[in-house]
């Protein structure tokens, strides 16, 4: 299987990326109409995680478990699980759904980490709230990365909101690249060439994580 590269070029994978750290690397139920706390949600994510993350003197295990935490405060593991695997999906056992969303978690982890060790001072300008699509409980945020050099980088969210009322994030867009739909096209790419076996993607996974 090729290496998973999020598929799009460097650069802007470079930006996904920075903006995916700094925001840090469902049920249904009744309609969004209104959600200017979906962009405090965000705002105030993002502020946690470059205090939490740049803290002097942390070790690599306090930075891993730290980062792991914002992933779990922050993200709908099991509903982006889910899209990324499309119809994939339904075929697995509750055990390998549930070895499947551990590692992709941690996939995650491994991936975006590393951001926080070349941050200069970027941050997150949230900007205005509303409903993706008529009918849903998903709101899109707008955003920009103000950064150091450079023009701002204009980020989309999706945050999927909680039986609780509360909101996390399903998507990234940047650039016009959704992290979602990309992952969903390189996992599905991955499955055909196994034969549709989820539990040798999470090992394949699982093994690029242990290598680094």
């Amino acid at each position: 299987m090729r290496a998973m590269s999020f598929g799009v070029p460097g650069k802007v994978r470079g930006l996904v990326s920075l903006a995916l750290g700094l925001a840090l690397v469902a049920t249904l139920i009744a309609p969004v109409r209104a959600a200017p706390e979906a962009g405090q949600f965000l705002s105030d994510l993002s502020n946690r995680a470059i205090a939490r993350m740049t803290e002097p003197g942390l070790s690599e295990t306090e930075k891993k478990q730290r980062f792991g935490a914002l992933v779990d405060e922050g993200f709908d593991i099991p509903t982006i699980g889910k899209f990324v695997l499309g119809r994939y999906w339904r075929g697995t056992s509750p055990v390998e759904r549930q070895e499947f969303l551990a590692t992709f978690k941690d996939m995650m982890v491994s991936r975006f980490l590393p951001v926080f060790d070349d941050y200069s001072g970027e941050h997150l300008k949230v900007g205005v709230a509303r409903p993706f699509a008529e009918g849903t409980n998903i709101v899109s945020v707008s955003s920009e990365l103000a950064r150091s050099q450079g023009e701002p980088v204009k980020i989309d969210w999706r945050l999927l909101r909680q039986p609780d009322g509360g909101y996390k994030i399903v998507d990234i867009i940047a650039e016009g690249v959704s992290i979602a739909v990309t992952l969903r096209s390189e996992y599905t790419a991955a499955l055909k060439n196994n034969n549709g076996n989820v539990a040798e993607l999470t090992r394949i996974l699982r093994k690029k994580i242990t290598g680094g």
